[in-house]
């Protein structure tokens, strides 16, 4: 290990560690990287002692940590097979790992602005690949909006060598799919229940004490009951618009109440968000929103109030508890039980849908003669130029939708819905605060992609084993919700009040100069009416976010 950045790029293989970074030794020639807890462990491993023989694969050594160990790291050692560094990022992707190259080296960086220090050349906005992005801004790509940066695929070993070829694929979700006998109900609540007191309680041990972003809804309130359960401490915050629209806080005080825990109670503030500066600062993407910088001062200042060390949040709880809203549920109950339960499971999703028994059986029939949906992404081209350059074919950074998944074809659905959380879950590092989303951990993405999907909508609520999970521990009128206020009000109030300005970015920035943006219908847009639930006012401040990213990264 070297002490400065710039020292790294020498004529060996060298590392760089910030003074609080987790760091094992993994055998003679490697580390990984950040937290790291064996299966079945609450407690941060400070060492590994003689677990991994000299002798193993960098394969061997991937398959191990992906099988026997879980948390937010990245591995990396000496590739004694092709020469070079081989490197893991976990399956998780809580800790993003990215790569550059250079004239003599390969540079793995867990912020790009490592890579920089290190002798990256500043990188240039990589104006093809940005337009993919706000073409599909709910997909996360291996390719970043920077030339020449790219994320590895969580679960892939690579190779830096030559001759290495492509990257390998060590975690797989066919591995997860629900097979052989099959968990009840019951069952599935108190396995979802056990993992979640496990592992959430340990990231709160690694990071304690917490403050949770608790907004009354289900994902964070089965946050708050698991480290209830795993005994530790921890208290809330909930953050509540002027109007009622996008007040939650009579439920959160009553979540606190009923679990004897602190509550503090901020408000949103349009005036904190500067409209021409980057909520996405220092990333290699503007995948986070304008009016997160409101969001990420009041929780700052509530975990401080509090105590806390950091906010624990919901983010990916209803793409990780299967929220849908389609008949795959019903087709994969029907293929794999049969009518009489499919008949039931079509209730259910009537109810969770709100659609008739008619509609619901008539999607259950063009989908099942249909077979597994792996249709291509659906572009959103609100306000772009028509003739937009792209930077090749479009794939998520993980390629799950090619998963084989059986008779369970709503796994491809489900498997969706959890890659649509990638660009918004926070994980260790970034930017945002000491933010953290633990429902993304290893151990329950595993365990929630073994329950059957119409499990997830079973007495016709949405993620249902998730609130049956902790139901003894939640005020009833917590686990009867099935929507949320949020706070539409301030991010229309924060556009209201800086419609000259969005006009100014966007008619006369970059987006603009380099024929991403079509003009005439950025123009129209803006005369929207901020009373009316349009939603053009949240891309004009997506593209916004864009905009102001990118005059970060020119020099």
């Amino acid at each position: 290990m070297v002490a400065r950045t710039n020292e790294v790029c020498r004529d060996r293989p060298a590392v760089w560690l910030g003074a609080t970074t987790h760091a094992i030794r993994l055998g003679a020639d490697g580390l990984v990287i950040g937290p790291l807890f064996r299966r079945g462990g609450t407690q941060p491993l400070s060492k590994l002692g003689d677990a991994f023989e000299s002798d193993c694969s960098p394969i061997e050594i991937a398959g191990r940590l992906v099988r026997e160990y879980w948390g937010g790291y990245f591995a990396a050692g000496l590739d004694p097979d092709r020469g070079g560094i081989w490197a893991l990022s976990e399956p998780s992707g809580l800790l993003p790992v990215y790569r550059a190259t250079t004239r003599t080296h390969a540079l793995l960086a867990t912020e790009v602005g490592l890579l920089v220090d290190a002798g990256l050349k500043w990188p240039a906005i990589a104006w093809a690949a940005l337009a993919d992005h706000m073409r599909y801004p709910e997909l996360r790509q291996a390719q970043t909006c920077l030339t020449g940066v790219h994320q590895l695929a969580p679960g892939y070993l690579v190779r830096t060598a030559r001759d290495a070829g492509s990257p390998l694929s060590i975690w797989r979700p066919d591995t997860f799919m629900p097979r052989g006998r099959l968990p009840d109900f019951a069952e599935s609540v108190a396995a979802l229940r056990s993992c979640a007191v496990e592992t959430i309680g340990a990231w709160a041990r690694l990071n304690g004490p917490v403050a949770v972003a608790a907004s009354g809804g289900v994902d964070s309130s089965f946050i708050c009951a698991a480290l209830a359960h795993a005994k530790q401490p921890f208290g809330c915050v909930t953050l509540a618009t002027a109007d009622p629209s996008g007040d939650e806080s009579t439920f959160v005080t009553a979540l606190g109440q009923h679990l004897g825990v602190e509550v503090v109670t901020a408000a949103y503030d349009a005036g904190l968000v500067d409209i021409t500066r980057p909520a996405s600062s220092g990333l290699p993407r503007p995948n986070r929103r304008t009016f997160l910088q409101a969001l990420d001062v009041a929780l700052d200042q509530a975990r401080s109030e509090l105590g806390a060390t950091t906010v624990f949040d919901g983010n990916g709880g209803d793409n990780l508890f299967c929220y849908l809203h389609s008949a795959a549920p019903v087709v994969d109950c029907l293929s794999i039980r049969g009518p009489w339960p499919a008949f039931s499971t079509m209730h259910d999703m009537c109810a969770v849908t709100g659609c008739d028994l008619a509609a619901m059986g008539r999607a259950t029939w063009r989908r099942y003669k249909r077979g597994a949906s792996r249709k291509p992404w659906a572009a959103d081209l609100r306000l772009l130029a028509a003739d937009l350059q792209s930077a090749g074919t479009v794939e998520p950074l993980t390629p799950w939708l090619c998963a084989q998944v059986g008779a369970h074809r709503g796994k491809i659905d489900h498997l969706a819905l959890i890659l649509q959380a990638q660009n918004h879950i926070h994980g260790l590092g970034g930017t945002g605060g000491p933010r953290f989303s633990p429902l993304m951990s290893q151990p329950l993405l595993e365990l929630c992609l073994t329950l059957p999907t119409w499990l997830w909508c079973q007495g016709g609520i949405n993620r249902a084993i998730a609130r049956a999970a902790f139901a003894s521990d939640l005020p009833p009128s917590i686990l009867r919700r099935t929507s949320k206020a949020g706070p539409d009000s301030m991010i229309r109030q924060i556009f209201a009040r800086n419609r000259g300005k969005v006009r100014d970015l966007l008619l006369g920035g970059s987006l603009a100069a380099e024929g991403v943006l079509d003009r005439h219908a950025v123009a129209a847009a803006m005369a929207t009416d901020t009373l009316s639930k349009d939603a053009i006012v949240y891309r004009l401040l997506d593209l916004v976010e864009a905009e102001n990213w990118v005059r970060s990264w020119l020099r």
